[in-house]
Formats: structure tokens, sequence, C-alpha cells
């Protein structure tokens, strides 16, 4: 059995999370993809302002940011 595919299609990609982990596996997905693949990326604690600047909820939106640490 035999999968073709047609080039001139993306696959769609949806990325649950922004952070280190998600934003890391959109970018190697996107390096080794290119433009075959469409990756959209949800996460719930961005926001765009009213500026038009996109950064993370913090204490002015009600949130508190986790303290973690990640290593890639």
């Amino acid at each position: 059995m035999s999968i073709t595919t047609d080039t001139d299609q993306q696959i769609v990609v949806l990325v649950a999370g922004g952070g280190p982990v998600g934003l890391t596996f959109a970018l190697n997905l996107t390096m080794m993809m290119g433009k075959n693949a469409k990756i959209i990326i949800y996460e719930g604690r961005w926001f765009v302002d009213d500026q038009g600047k996109m950064g993370w909820q913090d204490e002015k939106q009600k949130k508190t940011r986790r303290d973690q640490v990640v290593t890639l």
C-alpha cells in the first residue's frame, strides 16, 4: 500500500501551547517542512494590547506566570 500526496497542498498542524516546547516544536517542524506545512499555535496566555503588540498576560490581566524552568 502506498500513500501519495499532492505537493501543492499544505499539511495543517495545530500546536497546543506556545511555551518553550510548543514553540521549539513549531520552529523545528517549519525548518523540516518549509512551506509544505501550515502551523497554527494556540496559546491562552498570549494577548494583543491596544497598540497591536502581542505579549504574555501578566498581573495587569490578573494572570501570574508559573515559576518553572524548561530545558530543551
